[in-house]
């Protein structure tokens, strides 16, 4: 009588392990989208990075660069201005009074409530929250952090 128990025992914890299985990759996404994540996750970086290096640019000569290659040029300064997966440089948009924009091309949606948490849970910044697609962050180098 305990062989038929102990079958049913093992095909539910088979169930049961199968379920967990399932719902993690459907909270988490499977590893094409955490890859996509990771990679999004590195974009915001270096686009950080570059949006510090603006800023402390514009504190020392009271004008934006005019553009990425300047900034990367500079003695002491060692950015990456492009796409970790195509190459593509990241745009960088001078305005006016210290507003400039840094655009790039996101895999990810950090938006939606799932990705979110996801973002949320590895210390995504919300400044740097963005749709899936090419996407621009409005910045001002003349104000303090933003």
């Amino acid at each position: 009588m305990s062989a038929p128990v102990g079958r049913w025992l093992l095909i539910a914890a088979a169930v049961a392990i199968a379920a967990a299985v399932t719902a993690a990759v459907t909270v988490m996404g499977g590893p094409s989208a955490q890859r996509d994540a990771r990679l999004d996750q590195r974009r915001t970086q270096e686009l950080d990075r570059i949006n510090n290096e603006v800023r402390d640019y514009w504190k020392r000569h009271t004008r934006l660069p005019p553009d990425l290659a300047s900034l990367a040029n500079q003695p002491g300064v060692a950015l990456s201005t492009v796409d970790p997966v195509t190459a593509a440089p990241y745009r960088y948009l001078a305005g006016e009074a210290g507003r400039f924009r840094l655009c790039a091309t996101f895999a990810t949606d950090t938006g939606r409530e799932d990705a979110g948490r996801r973002a949320a849970a590895v210390g995504y910044p919300r400044s740097w929250r963005h749709p899936a697609g090419e996407h621009c962050f409005e910045r001002d180098a003349s104000k303090p952090d933003n």
